[in-house]
């Protein structure tokens, strides 16, 4: 349905008309007009326009369903079964396709559609944090980070089709994300090392430094690390317990000696911390943040340790690939690899195969002392 506003703009008194489109199941449609005449026009052959294009991708019982119905049913009734790591990273898909498609019914969703916002990835960086003033803009998402929100999507359309509430899986038209190469190596360097872990000990968050030492030391993932409360450390027994990991299962690391004499500090920073408090939560937390309620964000002390150490092309994932790399090139073998990073099978770790190539050959040329040495 059509409404057509008249209003006059302030600055010169100028008289204009503002026209309102609304379709159920569609986002509404606006458009300005200085002719009473055009903007009737417009109102007309645009409500022609859309319900001529309707699609017949209509369920009875559903009908006016929308994508962001679909969202929150997501919400309520699959993801809470998830991993909480899992549970974080699907929120920003979410979220990304709640506000992008959220609006539209299912029955006027198209594979075309899909493909149009599917492509405007491409060229979305990370809107996460605000750029600083003359910061170069974010690099564009990468495919890999393109397929995880296609799949978000295809994941909420499968299961409105489940429910009933569509009759077609309209992710069959939208071509797929291929060619990813997921495989990634990079490492630090001696050099590299000292010189971020010299940041991360000059950086203002008194934290930052034990938790990307524990990262270096476990090979953990920084939603593991920041994960712990102080139950899940036994610095007696040199071992803490990662419950919230990304495949669901819990697992024991180790902790080295210097790793737990730092943890040792932490432990009692944090315990001071919550004794200060006149309500502590029942949680706490290993790496707390000021209020004790949550773990600490060291999004922006990160970045700002890692850019001081001129790191190029550095993650915070890349400290878990330079403890696997480390222990390849230490000569553990691709099972011990596996073992120490939670990994179920091999296939996430023959990255590293190469770097123990030494540690290979000398095996080789062991047993081929062994087979052919001649008797003397």
């Amino acid at each position: 349905m059509a409404t057509i506003e008249k209003r006059k703009q302030t600055a010169n008194g100028d008289t204009y008309y503002r026209v309102r489109v609304r379709i159920q199941g569609l986002p509404e449609k606006q458009k300005t007009f200085t002719r009473l005449t055009d903007a009737k026009l417009w109102a007309q052959q645009t409500e022609a326009a859309i319900r001529r294009g309707e699609v017949t991708n209509v369920v009875t019982k559903a009908k006016g369903k929308t994508l962001a119905d679909v969202i929150t049913r997501y919400r309520e009734e699959v993801l809470p079964h998830k991993a909480e790591s899992s549970q974080r990273a699907a929120e920003s898909y979410l979220k990304h396709w709640d506000a992008a498609l959220g609006q539209y019914a299912l029955s006027y969703l198209t594979p075309d559609l899909i493909s149009a916002e599917v492509a405007k990835l491409a060229t979305a960086g990370d809107t996460r944090r605000k750029l600083k003033e003359g910061e170069a803009p974010p690099k564009p998402k990468s495919r890999k980070t393109q397929k995880l929100y296609r799949d978000m999507l295809a994941v909420l359309l499968k299961n409105a089709k489940a429910w009933g509430w569509t009759t077609q899986n309209l992710m069959e038209g939208v071509n797929p994300i291929t060619n990813i190469r997921n495989e990634r190596t990079r490492f630090l360097s001696d050099e590299e090392r000292t010189a971020l872990l010299d940041a991360c000990k000059a950086s203002d968050n008194d934290q930052l430094f034990t938790v990307v030492v524990f990262a270096l030391s476990t090979g953990a993932r920084k939603g593991e690390i920041l994960g712990l409360t102080l139950a899940d450390v036994d610095l007696k027994r040199s071992s803490a317990i990662f419950r919230d990991t990304k495949n669901g299962d819990t697992r024991a690391a180790p902790l080295a000696r210097h790793l737990r004499e730092l943890l040792t500090e932490q432990v009692a920073k944090a315990e001071a911390l919550y004794d200060e408090l006149p309500d502590p939560p029942k949680t706490r937390w290993l790496f707390p943040r000021a209020d004790g309620l949550q773990p600490i964000d060291i999004r922006t002390a990160w970045e700002n340790a890692r850019d001081k150490a001129e790191l190029e092309d550095f993650r915070f994932h890349d400290l878990r690939h330079s403890t696997a790399s480390y222990l390849a090139m230490k000569g553990a073998s691709l099972v011990e690899i596996a073992e120490v990073l939670g990994h179920r099978t091999l296939q996430m770790v023959r990255r590293y195969a190469h770097l123990s190539e030494s540690h290979v050959k000398g095996l080789v040329e062991s047993l081929g002392e062994d087979i052919f040495q001649q008797p003397e």
